[in-house]
């Protein structure tokens, strides 16, 4: 299985970059933006902010009416907007792997990472949901290409559920090599 950092490691630069202040179980995703630049290896600095943001919208928005319609309470719906650091693990090995084994751009592997994890985890068990213009929406209309969306589609479905991601996903422990 393709590992790119282990849960571990993960926990140790946290702690290291939290000094004197506990490790909390729940952080909001605006507080890594700097991971997400390295995972994803943008070249404009504010690409992977700009991505967050919007990202953070669109989650915002359909917690809102999963409030409405009563499927989450507010404590369900404060988790969705935040990220542990076993979530930020898996999304760190499936961001790289993105970029580096199936060869997207960084902003499309983001983008495709995040609805990769939360269409697979978050939306799944909590009947909400994203549509795919609504995540590739995500992204910035000046980085987006005639046919990108048919691209992201399509890879979304194939790569999205290939057996390396799916490994990647589903493993219990994530641990070096």
């Amino acid at each position: 299985m393709t590992t790119f950092i282990t849960y571990d490691a993960v926990c140790a630069e946290a702690a290291e970059n939290k000094a004197n202040k506990k490790i909390r179980k729940f952080y909001q995703q605006k507080n890594f933006k700097e991971a997400f630049k390295l995972i994803f290896g943008f070249k404009e600095p504010y690409m992977a902010e700009i991505l967050l943001n919007n990202w953070n919208y669109a989650i915002k928005a359909e917690i809102k009416n999963a409030k409405f319609n009563n499927m989450i309470n507010d404590r369900e719906g404060y988790e969705l907007e935040r990220i542990t650091l076993k979530e930020l693990t898996t999304i760190a090995n499936l961001g790289k792997y993105a970029v580096d084994i199936l060869k997207m751009k960084p902003h499309i592997a983001m983008t495709f990472t995040l609805g990769i994890y939360y269409g697979t985890f978050i939306f799944e068990g909590t009947s909400m949901y994203l549509t795919l213009d609504e995540i590739y929406d995500i992204i910035p209309r000046y980085k987006r290409s005639k046919n990108g969306y048919k691209t992201f589609v399509k890879r979304f479905f194939k790569d999205g559920t290939n057996d390396e991601v799916l490994k990647i996903l589903f493993n219990k422990e994530i641990k070096s090599k």
